[in-house]
């Protein structure tokens, strides 16, 4: 499927609540923010380098690449685990924050708190302030949350009283971190076996639907490229695994999917 077959303008708009089923497993994509990247600068292109010219859906009426910011819930038999924490209750607008980047705004989480309740566990893919916000604030209204293990990658700073975790790692059963360094150190993703289906959760070794397409191109902001341009042809490995599907935390309003014929096909 083209981008340009799918309705409406998802490819390029925030993302709204999504759900995805498998089997006894529920993943629920919760949108807390957006946050606009300068295509050319984000990936550090020249500028006069075009890549986007047989791809106008991926952009949006202001020139930038829209890149949702949200959370995922996953729900098994007996335990329930939030992936990442959002930007958080703020805005930025785009003459503060870096160049590569367009206006920053948070906060959406607030309203899904009797959705979230209480969980198990916090899995950090990063610990980037679009994915720990609401953490670094103590999760005010979220309760369930704050009370929760926080759990990050081995090689990831973290604040006293989070744990790490390691490659490999049984989260809880069916869930398993994935240790996949590049945009930061200490970079988790994770698999999530359901009966039916595996999902890879790809944290940042993603950032756009353009990276399924073109591997090669990295972030201005991972640590290093060459480690991140390496994890993410191991999550492309993981994506060949038959019966697979990801969910890509910034993938505008097309957070799950799959790839197929060397694209992004959206599939909730």
């Amino acid at each position: 499927m083209r981008p340009s077959a799918l309705s409406g303008a998802r490819w390029a708009q925030p993302a709204v609540r999504r759900s995805l089923t498998l089997g006894e497993i529920t993943a629920t994509y919760l949108p807390d923010g957006y946050v606009e990247l300068h295509p050319a600068r984000w990936f550090s292109l020249d500028e006069t380098t075009d890549l986007y010219d047989d791809r106008p859906e991926l952009v949006a009426a202001s020139g930038y690449l829209v890149a949702s910011i949200g959370v995922l819930l996953l729900e098994g038999p007996g335990w329930r685990i939030l992936v990442d924490a959002g930007l958080g209750p703020t805005s930025v607008p785009a003459d503060a924050t870096h160049p590569a980047l367009g206006v920053m705004r948070g906060g959406g989480l607030a309203s899904f708190a009797q959705v979230i309740g209480e969980v198990d566990a916090v899995v950090l893919t990063h610990a980037h302030d679009d994915h720990v916000g609401w953490a670094r604030r103590g999760w005010p209204g979220l309760p369930g949350v704050a009370r929760a293990p926080h759990l990050v990658g081995r090689d990831e700073p973290a604040p006293r009283g989070w744990e790490h975790v390691d490659d490999g790692q049984q989260i809880v059963p069916g869930v398993t971190a994935i240790a996949t360094p590049g945009h930061t150190a200490g970079h988790l993703s994770l698999v999530v076996a359901g009966e039916d289906r595996r999902l890879v959760v790809l944290g940042d070794t993603f950032h756009s639907s353009l990276q399924v397409e073109v591997p090669r191109l990295s972030s201005c902001f991972d640590v290093d490229p060459a480690r991140s341009r390496d994890s993410r042809a191991r999550m492309l490995r993981e994506l060949d695994t038959p019966g697979t599907v990801a969910v890509a935390t910034h993938f505008a309003d097309v957070p799950f999917g799959r790839v197929r014929a060397g694209r992004w096909e959206p599939v909730a």
